[in-house]
């Protein structure tokens, strides 16, 4: 074909699509079940809308919250903080609106590290806080603060890296896990365990973790100082042997049991080598006091699998590993099912379940959900917020509150609707090309938002421990 001809035809054909973009009704036109849609021309030549918000001024804004050195006086912190608790994009909503929800929590913090104790916090989350992100972070700025050691809990196998730990195994060690698709082996029971999965050992088995020590690991857990095996259902006689030392049970027992080893001095990696039969619960590197944070990635998981488990297990094994702050981070993976209120309202039935479940599995232990992030889709050719994620959203705050927990507004701390475009379009890219995941730069400093409205509100409740009462209660209720 002459090159003149193949110009006019691809002419006629741009013709033709435009006579159809301009006739074509708006709504679309429905031919039996399905709608067929087809853009204006004002969609096509289009240039996309990004988030007026600069994210970078919001996101350092929302991260310097904590500083209050600057104030003249304690009228003047107090001042701030009843504002920032109000007010603050990057606040946690609690039940009630009640600032006192964590003083409880903040107490058992300061005392683990006095009295040598070591609290566990588990981080429960889909895709989104795989390879440690987001966690990773939030666990090292509490370290810091209330000192600890190590990453805490790791199942006996491990399908997922993180870049804080690399773990093996060996032997007769099977895996089971109530979350993902159907190809995900179940195991015939509900014993779980606190991660949502268990290993099953039958005669000999190794577990070796070892700690990164790298640019992207934080220092505390770059060593561990004790290694805590959580184990049920063992059969006679089980054993297991860690740094030298070998522990027993002698008697087939069918509750939660502990088996712990201690290290004079930090130690980076170690093996625990398993004799016997026994389901494998939860190996945990951690230090000998202050606070450990779990990280506990489930793919696809929407966050109702919790009452899929035994309630007994799980209660024993909240217990036995000291869990005092359950995180619940979900509702990313629901988004693409979610069409109508309708279905907003079921999932959020189905949620409240699952807190009610775990309130009542560990009542001693606070929860804080945390909220999706900003999730893009192409609608009418342009990249757009889910359009019924601000409604879910909100009905996740409600949800959260009404049944006695925590809530943090991740979707409105990144900016809102449709600023999910502008963490993509970041340089470096704070968002991956799938307008849903968050790239590690850009998990890091969601995490690190996350990690200072905690710690402003711990530093509230310091700073209330310092003033009467009466005082407090009375400046809280001033306009």
């Amino acid at each position: 074909m002459k090159p003149y001809k193949i110009v006019i035809f691809i002419l006629f054909v741009f013709s033709l699509l435009a006579a159809i973009c301009a006739v074509f009704p708006q709504d679309g036109v429905q031919i039996g079940t399905k709608t067929f849609k087809f853009p204006s021309l004002n969609e096509v030549f289009a240039v996309e809308q990004e988030s007026t918000i600069d994210i970078n001024a919001n996101v350092e804004l929302l991260k310097a919250q904590t500083d209050v050195s600057g104030k003249n006086s304690i009228l003047d912190s107090l001042s701030f903080y009843r504002n920032y608790v109000r007010n603050n994009v990057a606040r946690i909503y609690f039940p009630k609106d009640n600032y006192k929800y964590y003083d409880t929590l903040f107490a058992v913090f300061e005392r683990a590290k006095t009295e040598n104790k070591t609290v566990h916090i588990l981080h429960y989350g889909d895709s989104q806080i795989e390879m440690d992100r987001i966690t990773s972070l939030f666990r090292h700025e509490l370290q810091q603060k209330f000192g600890g050691q190590g990453v805490g809990m790791l199942p006996a196998i491990q399908t997922i890296p993180t870049f804080t730990v690399r773990q093996t195994y060996s032997g007769a060690l099977s895996r089971y896990v109530v979350y993902g698709d159907t190809s995900q082996p179940r195991a015939s029971h509900k014993r779980y365990g606190l991660l949502a999965n268990l290993g099953q050992v039958c005669g000999q088995a190794n577990v070796s973790v070892s700690a990164y020590n790298t640019e992207r690991t934080y220092r505390n857990t770059q060593n561990f100082s004790r290694v805590v095996l959580l184990l049920g259902n063992n059969g006679n006689n089980f054993s297991a042997t860690c740094m030298g030392k070998q522990r027993s049970i002698a008697s087939a027992y069918k509750g939660v049991s502990r088996l712990e080893w201690t290290s004079d001095k930090p130690i980076n990696k170690t093996t625990v080598s398993l004799n016997g039969t026994a389901e494998i619960y939860a190996l945990s590197v951690e230090g000998t006091s202050g606070v450990c944070v779990t990280n506990v990635p489930m793919r696809g998981c929407s966050g109702t699998i919790f009452t899929r488990m035994d309630s007994s297990t799980l209660a024993n094994a909240y217990q036995t590993m000291n869990v005092k702050l359950i995180i619940l981070q979900y509702g990313g993976n629901m988004m693409p099912q979610i069409n109508s209120q309708k279905a907003i309202d079921a999932y959020m039935e189905r949620l409240a379940k699952q807190i009610k479940f775990i309130q009542h599995c560990n009542p001693q232990a606070k929860i804080l959900f945390i909220g999706p992030s900003d999730m893009s889709k192409r609608i009418n050719g342009k990249m757009q917020t889910y359009p019924y994620l601000p409604d879910m959203n909100e009905a996740l705050k409600k949800t959260a509150l009404a049944n006695g927990a925590a809530y943090w507004d991740m979707f409105h701390v990144m900016g809102g609707e449709n600023s999910m475009v502008s963490w993509v379009k970041h340089s470096p890219a704070w968002a991956g090309g799938d307008y849903v995941h968050f790239t590690e730069k850009g998990a890091n400093e969601i995490a690190q938002i996350l990690a200072n409205s905690f710690l402003t509100h711990y530093e509230f409740y310091r700073l209330r421990k310092t003033c009467p009462k009466d005082m407090i209660d009375k400046f809280m209720k001033m306009q």
